[in-house]
């Protein structure tokens, strides 16, 4: 489970990236699901092109196998960009982009998990989760009038990136700023 420990506020705000120190879990757990829909996202093109299958006995498994191709395409995409912060510049001040946030958050039943100077973090339960630790965290950073977000999620063990999610945060929060 991350713990986003030393969270560097000003560093990630010049990467463009959330800057904290990892543990070697998350570093294994990364590597793995690189590894494991690497597999996947390959498997599809080898059993498609396998010169010695029967071409005549082909039917549409195999065209949907290209579907589960394109999930695992997307998972690692996600996966390589989930610390990047997304940026959008407000009208507002950091104070009250501060208030439209936290309304926000409220208003649509996240937790409140940290509020403090310019870094708010908000958690909500995953919708199937059985376990109260899988969570989607809502990281938001305010510097002056811009707002800096990305969204994690939290398991017990693999950590799988918040695949399309962030696209509506990132929409809702343009249309709260504007």
């Amino acid at each position: 489970m991350r713990s986003l420990k030393n969270l560097d506020v000003k560093k990630s705000i010049e990467l463009n990236k959330l800057v904290y120190s990892e543990d070697w879990l998350e570093k294994f757990g990364t590597i793995t699901l690189y590894l494991f829909f690497s597999w996947g996202f390959l498997m599809p093109f080898l059993i498609y092109f396998n010169p010695y299958r029967d071409y005549s006995k082909t039917g549409i498994e195999f065209y949907l196998l290209f579907i589960f191709s394109l999930y695992c395409a997307i998972t690692i995409y996600r996966k390589a960009t989930e610390k990047c912060l997304t940026k959008i510049v407000s009208k507002y001040n950091a104070e009250e982009n501060k208030l439209l946030i936290n309304q926000y958050c409220e208003k649509k039943g996240f937790e409140k998990h940290k509020n403090s100077g310019n870094v708010i973090i908000y958690n909500s339960l995953n919708n199937l989760a059985i376990n109260p630790r899988f969570q989607t965290r809502r990281i938001f950073i305010l510097d002056k009038n811009e707002i800096y977000f990305t969204m994690i999620k939290e398991n017990q063990k693999l950590n799988i990136p918040v695949l399309f999610s962030q696209i509506s945060l990132k929409r809702d929060i343009e249309n709260l700023c504007q």
